[in-house]
């Protein structure tokens, strides 16, 4: 019967045609032209002009409507399944994701929703990161760690001997109320700047945020965002069904300068205690506050702010030089910096060709070195996900033919003395690692990003066994690989 119901969901996929522009999410991809500095993952799509035969409905949704005011609506169903084998490893590997996104729009407002439910049995780094990432309960003298925490997912139970059983949601909105002031929230992940990673926020994270872009003038923006953010440690006195988690408020602040060719921007973002492990305690009224620096006045604590300047550089349309520095207050141990660049060569004919790369240094005390005021969600640091103490190379390429393409994605780190941010020190890398990832697949369904894949992973720490997985399967590859560690 599951087998029936997926051969439903994949004919229904391209039943019906939208008209019109339509709202799409796809949250993934090099970014070298993307205008806005914050992102959701919300663009038009314009249907292209139809093709014979099966890829005429390269502009469907399972459903779209659009009124005769312009307004519309859209679903589609979301999948990510594979299977595939890891050397010297016993048992099937696979990953069973089943979900729906509506999205939905009129004239500036734009917003979308999605679930997701998931089975999987990963391979063994990912399942030792996702379990030592996990929640912490409450025992008779001491807590104790249980599940795990996927990243850019949710938090799991226990699947068949090891793996994990998860559903996570979104949601978000961006709304134009005029020309120059832009409001935007929800529960999901930003895109903020260039880069596969960004020092203070990537979006393998999941919180709960809402915020305003002020169009100052033609050149300058200003941006604001609050946010509340959890970290998984269950509260041991409550009164609820079940113990809460431990929270947070998060708060930044940006200044936005851009030319044609030139942006750069002043970012000043603190992490406000909403309590300890016992108890909850009420925000500062400062707290709300749209302008930063005001965090200093606060009586309840407030944690070191993390400040910087972030920019890029686009000598050509097809070349952008990007870069992020930053610190946590004036600490010599938390200096932090990303460098980068992004080209997309011109071709003839019908190849396509982008690559990425990047280096990314993080301070060993840049996230913090007390859960209650690091710069953390889900037990996970805001930016990189490697955490404090880390230097990283990354760099992804994609070489597309028609519809065929090949993705790479390569990684090396190395990690040194990282101050821990957890609320116990669960995790410890590796000092060295070595990754690849190289997919190679064909475009189905472009608005979907509907694929189907093959892939092949290696990766190589100094202190855990060598890993090498192959395998098949299809998708809609609106969500980047978070797996990415």
């Amino acid at each position: 019967m599951k087998t029936q119901g997926y051969l439903l969901v994949l004919i229904g996929l391209f039943s019906f045609k939208i008209s019109g522009q339509t709202i799409v999410y796809q949250h993934q991809g090099n970014r070298i032209n993307h205008e806005k500095w914050i992102n959701l993952g919300l663009t038009y799509w314009k249907p292209t002009k139809h093709q014979q035969g099966f890829f005429k409905y390269d502009s469907l949704y399972l459903l779209s409507y659009r009124d005769s005011l312009g307004a519309n609506i859209s679903a589609t169903p979301l999948f990510n399944l594979w299977a595939g084998i890891e050397q010297s490893k016993d048992g099937l590997k696979y990953q069973n994701s089943r979900g729906l996104l509506v999205t939905a729009g009129y004239q500036r407002f734009s917003c979308y929703a999605m679930i997701m439910e998931n089975q999987a049995l990963l391979p063994d780094y990912q399942t030792q990161f996702i379990k030592n990432h996990g929640e912490f309960y409450p025992g008779p003298n001491d807590y104790n760690q249980q599940n795990g925490m996927v990243p850019g997912g949710g938090r799991s139970k226990p699947f068949k001997n090891n793996g994990f059983d998860y559903a996570f949601s979104q949601g978000g909105l961006e709304w134009g109320l005029s020309k120059r002031i832009t409001v935007f929230g929800g529960n999901g992940n930003l895109r903020i700047g260039e880069g596969l990673r960004s020092l203070f926020w990537s979006n393998h994270n999941q919180a709960l945020l809402m915020g305003m872009t002020l169009h100052i003038t033609s050149r300058f923006q200003y941006i604001f965002t609050k946010g509340r953010l959890y970290d998984l440690i269950r509260k041991p006195k409550y009164t609820n069904v079940e113990s809460p988690y431990y929270k947070k408020g998060y708060s930044m602040n940006a200044l936005i300068y851009s030319l044609k060719k030139l942006r750069a921007g002043i970012v000043y973002q603190t992490i406000w205690e909403g309590g300890d492990s016992l108890r909850e305690r009420s925000l500062s009224p400062w707290f709300w506050s749209p302008i930063g620096g005001f965090d200093r006045l606060a009586k309840n604590r407030v944690s070191l702010p993390q400040w910087g300047l972030v920019g890029h550089y686009k000598p050509v349309s097809n070349m952008l030089f990007y870069g992020e520095a930053f610190s946590r207050g004036f600490e010599k141990t938390s200096m932090s910096f990303q460098a980068g660049v992004s080209y997309s060569p011109s071709l003839n004919g019908p190849f396509t060709v982008s690559v990425n790369l990047a280096f990314i240094h993080v301070g060993s005390s840049f996230y913090g070195d007390n859960y209650s005021m690091s710069f953390t969600t889900n037990n996970l640091p805001l930016g990189s996900i490697m955490g404090n103490g880390t230097q990283e190379i990354l760099f992804s390429g994609k070489l597309t033919y028609q519809r065929l393409y090949l993705d790479l994605l390569m990684q090396y780190y190395t990690t040194e003395s990282p101050k821990n941010v957890l609320f116990r020190p669960t995790y410890t890398p590796d000092k060295e690692v070595g990754h690849a990832i190289a997919e190679i697949g064909f475009l189905l369904n472009p608005i979907t990003q509907c694929a189907t894949f093959a892939l092949c992973e290696f990766r190589q720490g100094s202190s855990s066994s060598k890993t090498f997985v192959l395998s098949v399967g299809i998708k809609t590859a609106i969500l980047p690989n978070q797996h990415v560690y």
